[in-house]
């Protein structure tokens, strides 16, 4: 009868809505966007925070719309590492779809127009935005904490590539258990972080820059130590991610890897001890 299908389909909603409640546990979401970054918090009590944006915003929203519950229309955090397109585009229309409560930028500037936009739309969002720095702490609630680790209150300049090298790098940390966001950073930043004695020992890390040739060096690797990478790539992208030397270095220090553009969306859940991980296929 019509009025069993009806039942059938609140029940569907209702149990869809009880999968996506909050669990008590921390989730960090590796999003499948292409060639770009796009990361996924989520505390134990449902506040959000987002880790850049890829180049395509109907990449991200439709991501976001399968990792977040059907009603969620609020970001409490929005952290854009560096202005590079793969990393900043979805975000410039984010800001203006979604309510958000803080966003944190390095500070390094483009002469994109898409940058221009994200200025504006900004303003016009009235979100609050910090510049981070080095030492920074924030406190996402329920003992979920994202601590600093660059830039310093100088950026660095006259390296190879200074938009990757001032990128805002974080690890996020709960109870024992801890992931290591360090964006596009290159192997003179990863030198850097390990000279000024920064904790970067992290269970999870996301793979710098795509797994490039120009970072994961086998120091920082170690420092880290990490119990599983995950690098966010596209399929078949024209830069060649990740490289096969980068992908060997990885193999050959016993660090199993995880690829967006091969196993979809990465979810890694933590209680603050152990943690598990799922991947979409």
């Amino acid at each position: 009868s019509t009025t069993l299908i009806a039942l059938i389909g609140a029940l569907t909603v209702t149990g869809l809505a009880l999968v996506q409640l909050p669990d008590g546990r921390l989730h960090v979401t590796f999003l499948d966007v292409g060639q770009g970054d796009a990361i996924l918090i989520e505390t134990p009590a449902g506040k959000t925070a987002l880790n850049n944006g890829d180049p395509t915003p109907s990449a991200l929203f439709s991501a976001l719309g399968e990792a977040l519950p059907f009603w969620t229309r609020r970001i409490d955090l929005v952290v854009n590492t560096h202005p590079d397109l793969d990393h900043l585009g979805g975000l410039v229309p984010l800001v203006t779809r979604y309510q958000v409560g803080q966003v944190l930028v390095s500070g390094f500037e483009s002469r994109a127009p898409e940058f221009a936009q994200w200025q504006v739309n900004l303003t016009t969002a009235k979100a609050q935005v910090v510049r981070a720095q080095v030492g920074a702490q924030i406190d996402l609630g329920d003992g979920v904490w994202l601590d600093v680790l660059a830039p310093g209150a100088q950026l660095v300049s006259d390296t190879t590539a200074d938009s990757n090298n001032n990128s805002v790098v974080l690890r996020l940390r709960y109870g024992r258990f801890a992931v290591l966001l360090p964006g596009d950073i290159e192997a003179v930043m990863e030198e850097d972080l390990q000279r000024q004695g920064a904790w970067l020992q992290a269970a999870i890390l996301k793979v710098p820059h795509h797994g490039a040739q120009t970072s994961s060096t086998v120091d920082w690797l170690q420092a880290v130590h990490p119990q599983l990478a995950v690098i966010q790539v596209g399929k078949d992208n024209s830069f060649g991610h990740p490289k096969p030397d980068i992908l060997t270095r990885y193999r050959d220090l016993g660090i199993p890897v995880l690829r967006t553009d091969l196993s979809g969306a990465v979810e890694v859940s933590s209680d603050g001890r152990q943690f598990w991980v799922v991947s979409a296929r």
